[in-house]
């Protein structure tokens, strides 16, 4: 999984969410036609999106987790020649590039976390961009740990595992043994061009009441989502989740 970060001049007042959108839209129109279509059959998209910014710039950010959507779309990406942005859609439709990043986080990196063995049971979480989830044809606004695991289980294992399938005793017992401790979160809006999805935004306190191994593995699947994001759409920016407190990198203990 590669996390790729284009830090760009901004000179218009932006809504992160909505130039998410309109990134998702540039983004298909520059990669193949046959990459675009695989992306909107796919199960799991293995892409997701993320928009930030702050008072002088904004950065694009491009989650890629597998290594198909990396050779597609990494090189169009980093590419000396382009320098800029330039969206169809949005208050400030061309964006100059400043700086390209890429960081990688493998499954072996992942693996690192598992086995360290000293995760800590306490991880608060940043919920960047809003989320939410789809239940019985209807969408889900407010954290819900069922919801939420079972969600990042089910990219985790389509991505390195090439099955959707969740290990459903496993998943009870994060269920059981994870509790949100704290929240202080909001409603917002996600808007799809003319249409909507409602979305919690905020901070989780997470607390996993079960053994070591079970805490590693939940540290593993929170590391993982802040690449793969959490709930419905999150390749048009929905979704974007930061770790604060829990693991580092490679799964030592903060602090």
């Amino acid at each position: 999984m590669k996390k790729i970060i284009l830090k760009c001049k901004r000179y218009k007042e932006i809504d992160d969410c909505k130039e998410s959108v309109c990134l998702h839209g540039w983004l298909m129109e520059i990669i193949s036609d046959q990459f675009a279509e695989e992306l909107h059959q796919t199960g799991t998209n293995p892409l997701s999106l993320q928009t930030i910014h702050d008072d002088e710039t904004v950065s694009f950010i491009l989650n890629l987790l597998n290594e198909k959507a990396c050779s597609e779309i990494e090189p169009l990406i980093m590419d000396d020649a382009l320098e800029r942005i330039k969206l169809r859609t949005g208050e400030q439709k061309e964006f100059q590039i400043l700086e390209k990043r890429v960081y990688e986080m493998s499954e072996k990196k992942l693996s690192k976390i598992f086995y360290a063995n000293d995760c800590n049971n306490v991880l608060k979480l940043k919920i960047v961009t809003p989320t939410a989830f789809k239940t019985n044809g209807k969408y889900l606004f407010f954290p819900d740990i069922r919801m939420m695991f079972q969600n990042i289980m089910r990219k985790y294992n389509c991505i390195f595992e090439n099955t959707e399938d969740v290990d459903l005793e496993l998943l009870d017992e994060i269920c059981n043994k994870v509790e949100i401790a704290a929240y202080n979160v909001r409603s917002r809006r996600f808007y799809l061009h003319k249409a909507y999805v409602n979305g919690f935004q905020g901070y989780l306190t997470l607390v996993c009441h079960g053994s070591q191994t079970l805490t590693n593995y939940v540290a593993v699947l929170l590391k993982f989502a802040e690449y793969s994001g959490v709930g419905v759409k999150t390749s048009m920016g929905m979704g974007a989740i930061e770790l604060l407190e829990g693991v580092d990198s490679v799964g030592r203990k903060n602090g």
